[in-house]
């Protein structure tokens, strides 16, 4: 007589329990190192847009000074050269942490229009140049300037590594 041997399906509840506790596991644990890195990238990009607009903030506040300055310039200038030598006079000063520039627009000899650069410091990498367009206003409400350049500049160079390492090579 043959004997009946029994199964017993104690084995394999326990190797699915523990398979599927593995598997919860390794599941959470990358669940929580993709949410722990997007966390981070989303602190870093907030940061970024934050020094951003705090720089902004700054070129806009140099701006309304600037825009105060030729007002008054306007007002107290007979004619289109004194005007211009007044801003030159005015906008020499250098007392912020903003990097500025004015330069002469020439024809023929005679100043047609002056150009102002703000250059503001973003981040280590990254700098805010504004470029305005000095204007003799043929009208009262005409504008004194005109923004000619608002452009984010990356100090970074991009080198490219296209090279591929195999193991033993060189």
């Amino acid at each position: 007589m043959k004997k009946r041997r029994e199964f017993s399906n104690f084995g394999f509840s326990t190797i699915l329990l523990t398979f599927s506790m593995i598997c919860i596991v390794t599941f959470s644990a990358l669940a929580f190192v993709t949410a722990n890195s997007d966390y981070k990238l989303s602190k870093r990009v907030a940061d970024n847009n934050s020094s951003y607009y705090r720089a902004c903030e700054n070129v806009w506040d140099e701006i309304s000074q600037i825009d105060a300055i030729l007002a008054s310039t306007y007002e107290g200038s007979p004619d289109k050269a004194a005007y211009y030598e007044a801003i030159k006079t005015a906008l020499s000063y250098n007392d912020t942490a903003i990097n500025k520039n004015l330069a002469e627009n020439e024809s023929n000899g005679k100043v047609t229009g002056l150009t102002y650069t703000i250059t503001c410091t973003v981040s280590d990498t990254q700098t805010l140049t504004v470029k305005l367009d000095i204007n003799y206003p043929v009208h009262r409400q005409d504008a004194f300037y005109k923004i000619k350049q608002w452009k984010l500049n990356t100090d970074t160079a991009f080198e490219e590594n296209d090279t591929l390492n195999l193991i033993g090579g060189n």
